[in-house]
């Protein structure tokens, strides 16, 4: 596949900078991306559902497709999968990537590959809203406001929760999040982030709660802001 757009992953800029994340470290040469959109310019002979010109998006990890896992279509718990750009393998920032034909999948007609690289990042979100099983008649909340937050926020609209509020402590992304169907936004630099949860749930608190930010901040009041379960 002939690589047209990748985006730039927060885990990438990490990677970057101090060059690890936990055990996963950068031995240079290592090339980072896994948030790809294409073209197809060479097919195996065995490859039915994909043609040359065809512009696909890549599904960055690559697994047993044998473990119980996969055979669920749980297949991103696998324990032995394969991701691009996690160290020793490398990523997609290049002109060419050979791929499995069943990990590319053909994007319609009206979806560009700049908006294919944005699926991975959006699957995340929606992944988020499923297991949440957000629903109609809901009110939730999403941490941080960078784009796996709005992606997320974006999925809950979708999935039918017409109200979705974005806790962020930067003017110009919460901004963004109103631009892309935010019910409200909170800045957390500004006001009390808890204090205003309830206001706007009468107490009650949120029945979903999507935490982004990954800061030890976000993370507990993410846990102080959502509805008790028995309560009704």
């Amino acid at each position: 596949m002939k690589l047209e757009y990748v985006g730039i992953c927060g885990s990438g800029l990490h990677y970057y900078e101090t060059g690890a994340i936990g055990d996963y470290v950068v031995e240079p040469p290592s090339v980072l991306g896994h948030e790809p959109g294409g073209v197809v310019v060479e097919v195996g002979a065995n490859v039915q559902h994909l043609k040359v010109r065809d512009r696909v998006a890549l599904e960055p990890g690559k697994t047993c497709g044998h473990c119980g896992f996969c055979k669920q279509g749980k297949y991103n718990l696998c324990p032995d999968v394969v991701f691009f750009a996690t160290p020793p393998v490398d990523g997609v920032f290049q002109k060419y990537v050979a791929h499995e034909a069943e990990l590319c999948f053909k994007l319609p007609e009206n979806v560009s590959t700049l908006e294919g690289a944005l699926i991975e990042p959006l699957v995340v979100g929606f992944h988020a809203a499923i297991q949440g099983d957000a629903h109609l008649g809901q009110k939730a909340v999403v941490m941080g406001a960078r784009c796996i937050g709005v992606v997320s926020m974006m999925a809950l609209k979708a999935r039918g929760i017409s109200e979705v509020y974005v806790v962020d402590i930067m003017e110009k992304r919460l901004e963004k999040a109103m631009e892309l169907g935010a019910t409200g936004v909170i800045n957390g630099a500004k006001e009390d982030v808890l204090e205003r949860v309830q206001q706007l749930t009468d107490g009650k608190g949120m029945d979903l709660v999507i935490e982004t930010a990954g800061t030890e901040i976000t993370t507990r009041q993410a846990i102080h802001m959502a509805k008790n379960s028995l309560i009704l």
